[in-house]
């Protein structure tokens, strides 16, 4: 593990003090975004409000080409630069390491291959989560081969094979676990049966198991190339963009309870498709990524919808995940 920047100011913190400053953010859940740019630049927005008055910082501290958002954990922030290098980034402290590539896994550039970071409470340690397979087409229908999972330990800086996963994920596009419950969750097909439909697969950080999650009862499993997984107010939330007039997010209240799952729905009309809803802004507004892509208000209680007006201009942002304030360093050593 690579580290390329250190802010000294926050790394004279006592691991302990770290530990209570996590434990006060959670208790707040207070949410800010951290997004990529048109020129791959990234900007993060804190404490977003139910006004227009959003301002951002572009953190010049980090100058890369920064090319997805994998997704956060606890405050640390997994990117994907123009090159396919991974990087855990914490936007408070700007403390930044590079992670070094799974010489087990296989190379993005020959497979598929999914990201997603999590923590492990039972070692206290993050974990970066790859999952990566080869594909084949038999006919007009993909053959899947197996599926591989490693996992890198921030806290030891080693990757581990895990083995084969039975669930390798359905969408190519959205190719990112989401951390919910100290599981990594993802989108899978189950191609066994003749009529392919989609599974919502976990893997447990901490016992190293895979499991599946119940699906919405009223969503159609068989359209899996028009669902995906967020995480909205710290629940897993499926988006299903089947249909023509809007957009239908459930999402889990309970973890692991079919009967919690409850929906919303979203009409963008006037700004095209949704590509990822981000967070919630107050009880009835959803921040969402859509096609521009620009990032968009909806409100869910009169239907309406707005841009996310930033720095005093609509906000024009290609990706981003929300983050909780933290002083985690990416470097993370445990207790």
């Amino acid at each position: 593990m690579q580290v390329l920047s250190q802010n000294m100011a926050y790394s004279a913190f006592h691991p302990g003090f770290i530990k209570s400053h996590l434990a006060r953010t959670r208790k707040t859940r207070q949410e800010n975004l951290i997004l990529i740019t048109h020129s791959q630049s990234i900007h993060s927005i804190a404490n977003i409000k139910d006004d227009d008055t959003v301002v951002s910082r572009e953190l010049e501290e980090l100058p890369d080409l920064w090319a997805e958002v994998v997704g956060s954990c606890d405050g640390l922030v997994l990117f994907i630069n123009a090159d396919d290098e991974v990087f855990l980034v914490n936007p408070i402290t700007l403390q930044q390491v590079k992670i070094p590539t799974s010489p087990l896994a296989f190379e993005r550039s020959e497979s598929f291959t999914m990201h997603a970071i999590g923590y492990d409470s039972l070692r206290d340690d993050y974990k970066v989560v790859v999952l990566s397979y080869l594909e084949t087409y038999n006919g007009s229908r993909p053959s899947y081969l197996d599926t591989f999972v490693d996992v890198y330990s921030v806290k030891t800086g080693v990757w581990k094979r895990i083995g084969i996963s039975p669930y390798p994920f359905a969408d190519l596009d959205f190719a990112y676990g989401v951390f919910v419950n100290e599981a990594i969750h993802w989108l899978s097909m189950n191609s066994k049966l003749d009529c392919p439909y989609v599974v919502i697969a976990a893997f447990d950080l901490a016992n190293e198991v895979f499991f599946e999650i119940p699906a919405p009862r009223g969503i159609d499993v068989g359209k899996f190339l028009f669902k995906k997984l967020v995480v909205l107010g710290g629940c897993l939330c499926v988006v299903d963009t089947s249909s023509y007039s809007g957009v239908d997010v459930w999402i889990m209240k309970e973890y692991n309870v079919s009967e919690s799952w409850t929906k919303f729905s979203m009409y963008f009309d006037q700004f095209g498709d949704i590509f990822k809803p981000l967070c919630f802004v107050g009880d009835d507004e959803v921040v969402s990524v859509v096609e521009g892509p620009r990032l968009v208000v909806f409100n869910l209680k009169d239907g309406t919808s707005r841009d996310l007006v930033v720095n005093g201009v609509p906000a024009l942002f290609t990706d981003g995940c929300i983050f909780v304030e933290s002083l985690v360093s990416p470097a993370f050593c445990g207790n």
